[in-house]
C-alpha cells in the first residue's frame, strides 16, 4: 500500500473520523478531511461521498489539488484532475457504532486494492 494512502488511513482510525462516513452527506460532498487548504496540502487525498441507494452509500476516493506525490500528481496530470475517482466502495449507512471501523477498515481494503492499481 502507498505511503499516502497508509498515513491516510491510518489518521481516519486513529482519529475516529470513521464515524464521518456514516453520517449524512449531499452527494459529492467532503467527508474526510474538511476542506482547508493546510488539511488538503497534508493529506494530499479526501473522500466524498456518493449517492446512497437501499441504504449503502457510495464512498470514493480522490486526490486533493495540493498533492505533492509524485504517482498522485500523474493521476491528475493524467486529464483525470482532481474530481478523477482513485478507487471506490460502499459502506451501510445502517452499521451500528460497535461495528463502524471494522467496516471501515474493510472499505479500507477494498479501496488500496484499487488505488495500487491505478497509482500504484
Amino acid at each position: 500500500m502507498s505511503k499516502y494512502l497508509k498515513e491516510f488511513h491510518d489518521n481516519i482510525i486513529k482519529t475516529q473520523s470513521y464515524k464521518k462516513f456514516f453520517n449524512q452527506q449531499t452527494p459529492g460532498g467532503r467527508i474526510f478531511p474538511s476542506k482547508t487548504a493546510r488539511n488538503d496540502a497534508a493529506s494530499q487525498l479526501r473522500y466524498d461521498a456518493g449517492e446512497v441507494v437501499n441504504g449503502k452509500k457510495k464512498i470514493n476516493l480522490q486526490v486533493n489539488s495540493q498533492a505533492k506525490g509524485a504517482a498522485l500528481k500523474e493521476f491528475i496530470g493524467n486529464k483525470k484532475g482532481t474530481h478523477g475517482t482513485i478507487a471506490s466502495g460502499e459502506i451501510d449507512v445502517n452499521t451500528p457504532e460497535h461495528k463502524q471501523e471494522e467496516t471501515i477498515r474493510n472499505l479500507f481494503k477494498t479501496v488500496a486494492t484499487q488505488y495500487k492499481s491505478k497509482v500504484g
